[in-house]
């Protein structure tokens, strides 16, 4: 699956943090405020490391980090996929997934340099899982009443489009936009599936 270089690298990581597979992960948030399941489904080979945010090198300034970093093997080159499972996403929220976000590409970076691997920024994936989306849901009649009766500033405007396009801005090491993934999951129970392409 992969080069005998990188699998001798791989045995020097903690197995209960790292693992590799080419089908399927599982991705979990076992936290009571924000449990969510998410089954990523495979389709070249792959590298996860979990619980990044708890395992993040202290030497950045920036030590806010998301949950979940993949790399993945297509076609000759490396893809970076970044995950963070939330209940809810709300302007604040969403402010704070962007600095996870940039937390978890310095540590991507730093994990891609330590496995020989290169990892251009142009490859680099964020994705949301979320049950709730705050920043669009106009369902709420608190939403409703501040829509009719207040403009919505330009920034939280900017900040809404931002959450709803592909691309999100982040300036990070002179890169400005990287490819941003919405994933609903189930509102009820937080469990979903998406297919890493």
């Amino acid at each position: 699956m992969f080069s005998t270089e990188l699998q001798e690298r791989l045995k020097l990581l903690d197995d209960h943090l790292v693992a590799f597979d080419e089908n399927q992960f599982v991705l979990k948030e076992k936290r009571t405020e924000g449990k969510a399941e998410l089954t990523l489904k495979l389709c070249a080979p792959c590298i996860l490391f979990c619980k990044l945010e708890d395992k993040k090198l202290k030497y950045f300034k920036n030590q806010k980090c998301a949950d979940y970093l993949l790399y993945e093997y297509k076609e000759n080159h490396w893809e970076m996929h970044i995950f963070e499972l939330k209940r809810s996403i709300g302007l604040s929220q969403w402010e704070q997934i962007k600095e996870q976000a940039k937390g978890a590409i310095q540590n991507g970076m730093a994990i891609a340099g330590f496995l020989g691997i290169e990892v251009s920024l142009d490859k680099v994936h964020m994705y949301s899982a979320y049950r709730n989306d705050k920043i669009n849901d106009y369902a709420n009649p608190g939403k409703q009443r501040y829509q009719m009766h207040k403009r919505v500033s330009l920034e939280h405007s900017q900040k809404r489009c931002d959450w709803n396009a592909p691309m999100i801005e982040l300036d990070f090491l002179g890169k400005r936009e990287f490819h941003h993934h919405k994933v609903q999951l189930n509102p009820e129970d937080g469990k979903g599936s998406y297919a890493v392409a």
